[in-house]
Parts: structure tokens; C-alpha cells; sequence
């Protein structure tokens, strides 16, 4: 009888692991996202070095917080959320037609999101930071050659007050380049047209100087991959490009799309551009505190 007890016990062990490595699999269910707080809203801090979380979860333009602004263009479509995201329900995705006003705010042709009123999520001179979002390029036509090669701003890290954008990333002929401060130059994804409707995740660590101690190391990874990759890094360098920190100026994070048009003489838009209307998903918009 003792034999038979443990034999029963033993079968009954197996077949236990084997149920938990069924829910462990690669065909187990995405787990619910539940509200973090009673309000519902997603998009706060889940550990203590997670300063903000966007994950459109709450199927609100904001991502559930009141302070978040989606857009400041008045086209109906200039932003509204799409199904299924980077790794959820929603995703936030921004339109700009060139020539429309509708799609003109802030003196461009543009539809951004931004987080200029969360005061957690601003950054300033002696911060290091990690910046995380998704994209995705929805049927981003191509450059044609016999055209201008306008940039379509993506995302950016900017300062209040008009001075030089601290880091920037956008879309120029089939790349997708960063700018930074006022001449930097560099080459983020020297072709993203095999990217074109995939799911693109990209991090940005910055140390925010006004020395040249600072730095700010750019990494993208592609659908399937596992792992992120160090594509383009500025080192030694100050990456605050503010002037006016007597005068409360700040850093800010903006998503979505800003096209740049030309212009001629008289400061008229050049409607040049091959490509009228651009649109981009962001999802998974994350700052965390590194020091």
C-alpha cells in the first residue's frame, strides 16, 4: 500500500507541473490590465522609479489623465485611438494633412500629444532619465526624390521657450534621424521602410546637463526581437539646451506628428511635399527615474 501511495502522489505531482507550464507558455493568455486607482486610470506610477505609464488602456484620448493634452489640432481625426495597440486594446494615433487648418496648431501643421502640465513627468538640469514609447508608421508612403526631403517629427524632448530642441527624433528621406540641440545630426534607422506597419519600440537614456557631462544613448527593437540596440549615442555632451531656468522654464516629452513644411520668401507654407497626410501610432509612452 505504502508503494502504491507514492506512486499516486508522484503521477499527481507531474501532472500539476505539466498544467503550470501549459499557463506559462507562449499560448497563455495576455493578462487583464486592470486601472491602477479607482479613478481608472492607467497611466500612473507602478514602482517607484516609474515616473509615468501611458498605455491608453482606459480607452481615453488622455490615457486617463486629465493633465495630458492629445492634441491641440481641431480636425475630428487629427487624433483617435486604434485597436489593438503595441501590446493591448488601444494605441493613440495622430494625422496631419498639409494644407488643411484642421490639422494646423501652434503655427505648423502638426497633432501632438504632450506632458508639459504632469510635473513628475518634466526633466531638468542633474535628472537621468529613461524615455520609452512604441510606433508604428501607418502606410507611410515614401519619400519621392524629386521632392524636398521635409521631416516628420515623431517624437520629441523639447523646452519651453523656444530654445534649441534638446533631442528630437523624425523621419527624413527613408531614415529616421535625430536631431539634437541646434546642428546634431545622426542616424537612428538608416531605412525603416521594412518597418512600415510594424510595432517599432525605441528607449532613450539622457543624463540633462548643462555641462558636457551629460549624454543620451538612443536603442530601437524591431517586432521579434528580444532585445533593444544601441543605435546612435551623443556622449560628453550638455543635453539641457535651456536658457531661461530662472524663468521656469522646463523639459517636456511630446508624441505624435509634426510635418515640416517649406516655406517661401513671404512665409507662406510650400505644399511641396509628395506625401500629404501622414499618420502614426504611439503606445507605451514610459519615463523612468534612473538617478
Amino acid at each position: 500500500m505504502e508503494v502504491k501511495s507514492f506512486i499516486y502522489l508522484a503521477l499527481a505531482g507531474i501532472i500539476a507541473c505539466t498544467a503550470c507550464g501549459k499557463n506559462e507558455g507562449s499560448n497563455a493568455s495576455p493578462e487583464k490590465k486592470e486601472p491602477t486607482n479607482a479613478s481608472g486610470q492607467n497611466g500612473t506610477a507602478i514602482n517607484s522609479d516609474t515616473i509615468l505609464n501611458i498605455t491608453y488602456e482606459t480607452g481615453a484620448l488622455n490615457g486617463g489623465l486629465a493633465d495630458i493634452v492629445a492634441t491641440k489640432a481641431t480636425a475630428s481625426d487629427a487624433a483617435s485611438l486604434v485597436s489593438p495597440g503595441r501590446s493591448g486594446n488601444y494605441a493613440i494615433s495622430h494625422k496631419v494633412t498639409l494644407g488643411d487648418a484642421g490639422y494646423y496648431s501652434n503655427e505648423a501643421y502638426r497633432s501632438e500629444a504632450d506632458a508639459i502640465n504632469i510635473n513628475e513627468a518634466l526633466f531638468f538640469p542633474g535628472q537621468e532619465r529613461r524615455y520609452e514609447f512604441s510606433l508604428y508608421l501607418k502606410d507611410w508612403q515614401q519619400w519621392n526624390s524629386a521632392n524636398p526631403p521635409y521631416g516628420d517629427n515623431i517624437f520629441q524632448l523639447k523646452v519651453s521657450g523656444g530654445d534649441p530642441v534638446p533631442v528630437r527624433l523624425l523621419t527624413k528621406r527613408h531614415a529616421i534621424t535625430v536631431r539634437y540641440d541646434a546642428t546634431g545630426n545622426g542616424i537612428v534607422i538608416a531605412d525603416f521602410r521594412p518597418q512600415i506597419n510594424k510595432w517599432v519600440d525605441f528607449r532613450i537614456d539622457v543624463k540633462w546637463t548643462l555641462d558636457n557631462t551629460g549624454y543620451f544613448k538612443i536603442y530601437t527593437k524591431y517586432q521579434g526581437e528580444q532585445d533593444f540596440t544601441l543605435r546612435f549615442q551623443n556622449l560628453n555632451a550638455r543635453t539641457f539646451t535651456g536658457t531661461q531656468l530662472s524663468n521656469g522654464q522646463k523639459g517636456y516629452i511630446k508624441w505624435g506628428v509634426y510635418r515640416e513644411a517649406g516655406e517661401d520668401s513671404n512665409g507662406n507654407v510650400l505644399l511641396t511635399d509628395n506625401v500629404l497626410t501622414r499618420i502614426a501610432y504611439h503606445d507605451n509612452i514610459r519615463i523612468v527615474k534612473l538617478n
